[in-house]
């Protein structure tokens, strides 16, 4: 990632004396990094963009819903912002941003082209579209069932922080995961940590457990 490789080469980079020009993109490619920039560069006011990935979930269900019409071109970014908001850059997303546009004064609009009209196969869309089976636990009804029930179990047990450090985006997700095979319950550090140290109750970060404190000793004052 940028963010692994940005630091080590940055050192390197402070005691160049001569450096060769490498970009080849100007106001249209540029913009690419931010939200809104790929659907710029189409030159159509029939587009809409996205981003942030609870944003991308709604225009997709709109579009699934047959409620978005008229659009040439549609851009979805899962990263706030677009790729200058992805958790592995380097840079603060808003300063990017703001230099983004501070470079974009002094560029032409394009500084390559085609040499045809036609849009080259490589990028033409070779496979039709097939629906993606999601939420499907199982083939058989009963199995599914069975999961499900299963999954909700593991929900209840679940520390329901929905932290992410299992590599799930939240504790049903995980608990998703464990019952399609795919996970372990043991990937929750909190789980893990019960299990390590004895204890009979999933141990809750401080943040959240002083916040269930206060509420307990509001309980026993009223």
């Amino acid at each position: 990632s940028i963010k692994d490789i940005y630091p080590v080469l940055l050192n390197h980079m402070e005691h160049l004396d001569a450096t060769e020009p490498l970009k080849k993109s100007g106001i249209i490619g540029v913009s690419w990094a931010s939200s809104g920039g790929e659907a710029a560069g189409v030159f159509s006011d029939h587009y809409l963009a996205a981003d942030g990935i609870e944003n991308v979930i709604k225009v997709l269900e709109e579009l699934e819903d047959e409620k978005l019409n008229d659009l040439d071109f549609i851009e979805l970014n899962a990263c706030p912002g677009g790729c200058v908001g992805g958790p592995l850059t380097v840079e603060n997303p808003y300063v990017a941003k703001a230099r983004i546009n501070r470079l974009r004064k002094y560029m032409p609009i394009s500084c390559n082209h085609l040499n045809t009209t036609e849009i080259p196969k490589a990028l033409i869309w070779q496979k039709p579209l097939e629906p993606v089976s999601v939420m499907r636990l199982a083939d058989d009804v009963r199995e599914a069932m069975v999961r499900m029930a299963k999954m909700n179990e593991l929900v209840a047990a679940l520390p329901g922080l929905d932290c992410g450090t299992c590599g799930a985006p939240s504790c049903k997700d995980l608990a998703e995961d464990i019952v399609r095979g795919k996970a372990s319950i043991e990937d929750c550090v909190f789980f893990t940590s019960v299990n390590t140290h004895g204890s009979g109750t999933i141990p809750i970060p401080a943040p959240f457990r002083r916040s269930e404190e206060s509420e307990e000793n509001k309980s026993e004052k009223e």
